[in-house]
């Protein structure tokens, strides 16, 4: 069989482009590693390296964009009225990877790897959007000043709709953040959590006796309270330390109820007296008492918002939520106000103008899908897409980390997700050869769109290899600090490090 440089190279051969489609299908649709590739084709007397796979991957995921470039351009007339999600994700301060979702169908109709998320670069995504599908009928995005001020520069007029879910948790961070912080500092002071977990570390984890076992219950129930704040995210969906103190509360009761029992029988366990003395002297600090009393008047007036725009706590995972009306709107602003009244009796009314101050700056974008039909009222179905997408990259890899993959080839992978939309299969693929189509585009801008991916999204940098640098460096230094003519030596050194001599008296 030829090897892959001698057959399999070029993408206008026959066998390389089926060959070039089936390494894609199996590195993004079945998520094979690399090594895996190249043994499944192995056994069919196709021999390729690594490096070849990786090549004819990216191959397949730039001519499937342009695939469906071309196949959704036809299609956009179908989608109309367009409602258009949009959001970026970026690891650290790699490429951003911003997408263009169409919300009925899920499809994802344009992604770039953009340098930021900056009303710059955003700008310049929608525009391009706009040239390819015109204005859509209605935007959702989350709450970032940068997505409204982009989208009211390239689509004036059109409606934005604020996501819920980040509008909730804008909310939640407002209201809760300061007395959850206090109570998880009050919680955390002179370390009597970290000494409570130590100790309980020297109780027994089996036992047969009456007292050994209530021994092992101190040791399961100190367990139980320093798991609440082994995942302390999902602010403020979820309040770790709150749960912390919560169930410190139960166990300290518990402790109680178990000493008194103890006291009927006539049985001494010293650990069930300390566990319950050492988590009462927890909960008595001021430091402790008086931002959980405060905490749980604030969570329950939150939950209620939550209710009403029904976003609660078993919905969090649905990709679509129940259209809003109204009447809905209306309970939300009368729930606002209720609890506004009840706060304010308890002393708490200065906490909860945040929350009205928030419903007033966003009350333009926060009940468009009310009047606009069919408009979705999240972005979370798409922030699913991009964590698919992630998750795909762990798979392949075998890597935690999914920074690096996403920033080469992240907005390639979002078209790629098109692949499995039912719609686009039915309407747009059905009864299509992927090799005659692969066959009619031009390998020259399939080559150019390869070569175009090494810097897409990335600033720019000196193109000196960081292994260069710090020679490169040194060389300028040593070189300024001689005597003489050095104009001839300092054009050499621009020449190295790729950048021009602009005068050179330097």
């Amino acid at each position: 069989m030829p090897s892959f440089r001698h057959g399999l190279a070029a993408s206008r051969h026959t066998l390389g482009l089926d060959v070039m489609a089936a390494v894609g299908l199996m590195r993004y649709g079945l998520d094979f590693e690399r090594r895996e590739v190249v043994a499944f084709l192995r056994g069919y007397g196709v021999l390729l390296s690594e490096a070849a796979v990786s090549y004819l991957a990216v191959e397949f995921l730039v001519r499937w964009q342009m695939l469906c470039e071309a196949r959704l351009e036809a299609l956009a007339p179908r989608l109309a009225p367009v409602v258009l999600q949009i959001d970026g994700t970026v690891d650290r301060n790699g490429p951003v990877t911003f997408r263009a979702r169409e919300a009925g169908h899920g499809l994802t109709l344009r992604a770039e790897q953009l340098v930021a998320e900056s009303l710059v670069e955003v700008t310049g995504f929608l525009e391009r959007y706009r040239s390819r599908y015109g204005p859509p009928a209605a935007v959702v995005r989350d709450l970032s000043a940068t997505l409204k001020g982009a989208v009211e520069r390239v689509f004036p007029g059109v409606p934005q709709q604020v996501d819920h879910f980040h509008f909730l948790a804008d909310v939640g961070e407002a209201l809760l953040r300061p007395d959850y912080e206090a109570l998880r500092q009050g919680l955390l002071a002179g370390n009597l959590l970290a000494r409570l977990n130590e100790w309980s570390r020297t109780l027994p984890t089996r036992g047969q006796d009456l007292e050994t076992l209530e021994r092992l219950w101190v040791r399961l129930a100190l367990e139980w309270i320093d798991q609440a704040r082994a995942n302390p995210g999902g602010f403020p969906f979820r309040l770790a330390y709150r749960e912390v103190a919560e169930r410190a509360e139960w166990v300290a009761e518990r402790s109680r109820r178990l000493l008194h029992l103890n006291v009927r029988r006539g049985l001494a366990v010293p650990e069930v007296a300390r566990s319950k003395q050492t988590l009462e002297a927890l909960l008595a600090r001021e430091a402790v008492r008086a931002p959980l009393g405060r905490l749980r008047a604030l969570v329950a007036a939150w939950e209620e918002i939550r209710r009403a725009m029904k976003l609660e706590r078993d919905r969090r995972g649905r990709a679509e939520l129940l259209p809003f009306t109204p009447t809905d709107i209306a309970e939300v602003k009368a729930t606002v106000e209720r609890q506004g009244r009840q706060l304010a009796s308890l002393g708490l009314g200065e906490a909860w103008a945040k929350v009205e101050r928030r419903f007033e700056e966003q009350e333009p974008y926060l009940w468009v899908a009310a009047h606009v039909p069919g408009l979705s009222r999240t972005t979370v179905d798409l922030e699913r897409a991009h964590r698919s997408d992630r998750q795909g990259i762990r798979h392949r890899t075998g890597l935690k980390a999914t920074g690096p993959e996403m920033g080469r080839i992240g907005s390639l992978l979002a078209i790629f997700s098109n692949l499995e939309n039912e719609w686009f299969a039915r309407e747009g693929l059905e009864g299509v050869n992927l090799w005659a189509e692969f066959a009619r585009q031009d390998s020259g801008e399939v080559r150019q769109r390869i070569r175009a991916l090494r810097g897409a999204g990335c600033r720019e940098r000196v193109p000196v290899a960081p292994r260069d640098a710090r020679e490169r460096l040194e060389e300028l230094v040593t070189l300024l600090e001689r005597e003489g003519e050095r104009c001839g030596e300092l054009e050499r050194w621009a020449r190295r490090v790729s950048a021009p001599l602009t005068s050179p008296a330097l």
